[in-house]
């Protein structure tokens, strides 16, 4: 009997440090996502809006719109996306944004994911 309980014992650690490490891990594979897909998307809407011969871009508005839709592509996990444009200059090439990504842990708990990248075209 004593034996028994000692490997449930055991049981329940193991899994509850299983679980520890799984939300660690799914953490940092999100915002190095997160990270990697806005890097990608600022650089690919600065690089469209001074394209030779380029007619998608003609404003501040559609150049925040392409950073969005390029980022809503990019990124493949399940989360709540919210963009925050902190400067934008579609003729300097300049975008300025921050996002944040909330998602929930496996038990329940909300967290929240936060990036700010900038780009100027040279």
């Amino acid at each position: 009997m004593k034996q028994f309980i000692t490997i449930i014992g055991i049981a329940v650690i193991v899994t509850l440090i299983s679980l520890t490490l799984l939300s660690e891990q799914s953490r940092n594979s999100r915002a190095d996502e997160l990270d990697k897909a806005v890097s990608g998307a600022v650089k690919q809407t600065v690089k469209a809006s001074h394209a030779d011969g380029q007619t998608d871009i003609t404003s501040n508005k559609e150049m925040v719109a392409h950073f969005i839709n390029t980022i809503c592509t990019n990124i493949k996990s399940d989360g709540k996306i919210s963009v925050k444009v902190m400067g934008v200059n579609y003729k300097d090439g300049l975008l300025d944004v921050k996002v944040s990504q909330t998602f929930k842990y496996l038990n329940g708990k909300e967290k929240t994911i936060t990036v700010r990248k900038c780009a100027i075209y040279e």
